[in-house]
């Protein structure tokens, strides 16, 4: 079980971090790393994570590409909550592992 205090710190810092720049998978996934400790399953690291994600989300950080564009470096996935986190699940679950940073995608506040 996470402690939601605990959670609740990594998470502001979190989407300060997609607010202020793109925030990049490894970010996030050593997120639940540091909340769930080691010895976590994969299963519970994934349930964690996807919650994460979420509450970027409902915190205006959406998920993203980087490109070469000078105009446009973050593109934003055109995708509703529920389309991303099926997304993110369904691109993390054949890994067995979190990603690191730009396996995925990453996340910013457009």
């Amino acid at each position: 079980m996470v402690n939601q205090e605990a959670y609740r710190r990594a998470l502001e810092y979190l989407i300060r971090y997609a607010h202020d720049d793109w925030l990049g998978f490894s970010v996030v996934s050593g997120a639940v790393g540091g909340l769930l400790g080691r010895g976590a399953s994969f299963e519970v690291q994934l349930g964690l994570l996807l919650r994460i994600v979420g509450d970027l989300h409902d915190a205006g950080a959406r998920p993203g590409d980087l490109t070469e564009s000078t105009r446009e470096p973050f593109l934003p996935w055109r995708a509703d909550k529920a389309e991303a986190l099926t997304r993110i699940a369904a691109e993390v679950e054949p890994h067995s592992r979190l990603p690191d940073s730009g396996d995925v995608c990453w996340f910013a506040a457009p």
